[in-house]
């Protein structure tokens, strides 16, 4: 073995492979850098752009859930006004089943009746000695309010706004309520169509004022709470926002949903001081209609807009814009225009009585001074930046921790290639060594089995009979050793065809003289059938005359019981191509359909050839495949189980 390894043969063909080895190695392990950097950077790109996606829904959906409940909060209040309006042609004596029927419709059509506590009115209708008194809904009457009720300061404040009413209102004051936070009221005036006695003409007269007292306590422990848990339940993600109202930057109510169930989220009214500090604005700088930021979402509510003078000396201070679904009418032009009136006097029916349209509600803040109130929504976990990092980073942690896998893994399977690449070189050497090694001593075999044969020896049938049986054992181990230098070379990328024009007719002929002894000592028949003229076609003559003669030799030895052999040569338009068609029929047992795409590989022999014990070495159809392609060519196989098989070499036409 060590004078094997140290042959000139087998060190330059050693080298020659360990070069090729190491240059499949290198762009091995290259290309399996390349994919890990292609899979990392298209990996964390697409993490990015998840999470930058991920924050601009999460803002997207702050931005739209705040836009709907500050919508749905304007409209609650404007339904409120809506409901409770007070048409100038209703008889004194029926306000209190009218306002106890608003209050009905108000409860059924919002849900939130119990946001308002009393009704009270306040009556003018005597200046000297106005009188406040309250709605009892079940008598549905007027029943006025004793000192000990606890109303004195509205009362006297009302008083104080009467006495800078004047008697005659315009119609635009029959849609103005005006809020006291004090007193948590929401006052109207109520009016009623008199004719002047003097002119003729109907007038709004001033009545007194309806009160709606609300029940803050419900709105904040109930009406908000709902419509928190309306628009800010989870979204974009499971995401869960918590929403705070400030007022004059002073937090006063805090909502926070529950993960576990969003629909049944914890309120708290009075926020712990770390919380007001989070949620609080920072500096004095003013605050715009809406700001946003990474984390905070803001909204005004109550706008800066301005106030009417008439507005402005009953004490209103700030107006709440309000949306309503309730077109403006053209009531504002009876009140202020005289021929606008007596026209709707001319088309009103034939009682006279003023057609009455309610204006679009209009809310006045009263007090000493405009307010800011403002609602702001945070991510549930606090800074939505931090979140996102946290979520950017463990997403980056887990893609690295499969990219490292994914590396682990190419990292065993290139070591286990070259292991076997290493296992498969060594087991190649040792075969190419040892056929070189053993070519001299197989032909000095042969050479004396030629000559014991021919009687050198003696003439007995028994000398003669061992030596026919060295001679032809001798020869069949030189083909095995020439087919398996012959799959080393086509290996390792040393064999080169020399494709030129060859003479189809004269190949064919070199190749069956070269297999006649092969075929008569089998006892087969060899049928030739040649087209009439055979173009030359493209191919390396050596190669194409050692395919030929694996196909014959193979035809002969898997052709039981046929004992008969067929060489057909044709010239064809295959695939619109011209080519001659080189055919070895035999009459063999053939090859099973499962069978036909291995019967091609190294070393591979079917299994009636391993159950007939035909001796072979799997290397003869593998060999000419390999030669054909490499000529350009192709080789097909037709084969019927039980009848026999056809293989076919089909080369180009040359020229």
């Amino acid at each position: 073995m060590q004078k094997l390894r140290n042959s000139p043969i087998f060190r330059a063909y050693r080298g020659k492979l360990g070069a090729s080895q190491d240059l499949r190695s290198i762009l091995l392990i290259a290309a399996c850098c390349l994919t890990l950097a292609i899979l990392g950077s298209v990996q964390f790109s697409w993490i990015k752009r998840a999470n930058d996606a991920h924050r601009e829904q999460v803002m997207a959906a702050g931005r739209f859930s705040i836009r709907v409940f500050n919508r749905s909060l304007h409209k609650e209040v404007s339904h409120l006004l809506t409901v409770f309006r007070a048409d100038p042609r209703w008889d004194a004596s029926e306000r209190a089943r009218r306002f106890a029927e608003s209050l009905f419709v108000w409860h059924e059509s919002s849900g939130h009746g119990p946001a308002i506590k009393r009704i009270l009115f306040h009556d003018a209708s005597n200046r000297a000695k106005p009188r406040l008194a309250e709605l009892k809904l079940v008598e549905q009457r007027w029943e006025p309010v004793q000192p000990e009720h606890g109303h004195q300061d509205l009362e006297a404040r009302l008083r104080a706004t009467i006495s800078r009413h004047r008697r005659v209102i315009s119609t635009p004051w029959l849609s103005t309520w005006l809020y006291y936070p004090d007193y948590s009221a929401l006052v109207r005036p109520v009016a009623t169509l008199a004719r002047e006695p003097v002119s003729g003409e109907r007038d709004l007269q001033f009545e007194g004022y309806l009160v709606l007292q609300l029940d803050v306590e419900h709105i904040r422990q109930h009406i908000l709470p709902a419509l928190v848990r309306r628009h800010f339940r989870a979204m974009a993600g499971n995401v869960l926002f918590d929403v705070a109202f400030v007022v004059d930057d002073e937090v006063t109510d805090f909502y926070r949903s529950d993960r576990a169930d969003t629909s049944n989220p914890y309120v708290g009214t009075e926020p712990s001081a770390s919380d007001a500090e989070a949620w609080s604005v920072g500096d004095d700088r003013p605050v715009e209609a809406s700001e946003e930021t990474a984390d905070v979402r803001r909204q005004v509510l109550l706008t800066m807009g301005s106030v009417p003078n008439p507005v402005a000396r009953l004490g209103g201070v700030q107006r709440v814009a309000l949306r309503s679904d309730v077109p403006d009418p053209d009531s504002i032009e009876i009140g202020r225009y005289r021929r606008a009136r007596r026209r709707y006097e001319e088309d009103a029916s034939e009682t006279g009585v003023l057609p009455f349209t309610p204006d679009r509600p209009r809310l006045f803040l009263t007090g000493d001074r405009q307010h800011r109130v403002e609602v702001i929504v945070k991510h549930v976990d606090g800074s939505l930046e931090d979140v996102l990092a946290l979520q950017y980073q463990r997403s980056l942690a887990i893609a690295s921790c499969l990219l490292l896998l994914v590396g682990g893994a190419m990292a065993l399977v290139v070591v286990s290639l070259r292991r076997a690449s290493r296992l498969a070189n060594m087991r190649m050497e040792f075969a190419t060594a040892v056929s070189h090694e053993l070519r001299t001593p197989v032909t000095a075999i042969r050479a004396m089995g030629d000559n014991i044969a021919a009687g050198v020896l003696g003439t007995s049938e028994k000398a003669l009979g061992y030596g026919k049986l060295i001679r032809d054992e001798g020869r069949r181990l030189s083909e095995m050793i020439e087919q398996t230098l012959k799959l080393v070379s086509l290996d390792s990328g040393s064999d080169r065809y020399d494709v030129v024009a060859v003479d189809t007719a004269a190949v064919v002929d070199d190749a069956v003289e070269h297999a006649r002894p092969i075929i008569d000592r089998a006892g087969f028949v060899l049928e030739r059938s040649d087209a009439d003229e055979i173009p030359p076609v493209l191919a390396d003559e050596t190669a194409l005359k050692q395919s030929l003669g694996n196909l014959l030799s193979n035809a002969v030895k898997y052709g039981l019981p046929g004992r008969w052999v067929k060489l057909e040569v044709a010239a064809t338009n295959g695939d619109e191509t011209p080519e001659v068609e080189i055919s070895v029929h035999d009459r063999g047992p053939g090859v099973a359909p499962k069978e036909v795409r291995s019967i091609f590989e190294p070393y591979y022999r079917s299994v009636s050839a391993n159950d007939s014990k035909v001796p072979g070495s799997g290397l003869g159809l593998n060999l000419a495949k390999r030669m054909v392609h490499g000529m350009g060519g192709r080789l097909t196989l037709r084969s019927v189980p039980g009848q026999g098989s056809v293989f076919t070499i089909h080369l180009p036409v040359a020229g």
